[in-house]
């Protein structure tokens, strides 16, 4: 008799689908100790989910979009209203010079995020296949 292997799935930072499954014997991996591992059959997978838009593409005129994340989209508001203020029709430096340095601050914010290597803390769920 075939014994039922168990399945989970999880979805990560930057939205990649991961399936794992229960392990008969705990696994080591750079250092952490687990009883799931990384699945040991290749089957096909049909997906369903409900997905939000992303923002559009200022390189394109074809209304396509690039997902750019949120921590991102202050910063480049703040950007935007600089150049705004940097145009000769609505010229003003010290505004231009203030929203610039709010921008810079929300960039550094942003590669600071960036090197947290997406540790953030997931869930699993069972999922029978």
């Amino acid at each position: 008799m075939a014994t039922k292997i168990q399945r989970l799935w999880f979805v990560d930072k930057l939205g990649k689908i991961g399936i794992i499954e229960k392990a008969t014997r705990a696994t080591t991996k750079d250092g952490y100790t687990t009883d799931w591992k990384s699945i040991t059959q290749v089957k096909p997978v049909r997906i369903y989910a409900i997905s939000r838009d992303m923002d559009l593409s200022i390189f394109e005129m074809t209304n396509t979009f690039n997902q750019v994340p949120e921590e991102y989209h202050e910063a480049l508001v703040y950007k935007a209203i600089a150049m705004g203020y940097k145009d000769p029709r609505n010229m003003d430096l010290k505004t231009a010079q203030y929203f610039d340095n709010e921008y810079m601050i929300a960039v550094k914010e942003g590669k600071k995020f960036s090197k947290n290597n997406y540790a953030d803390v997931g869930f699993t769920r069972p999922q029978d296949f």
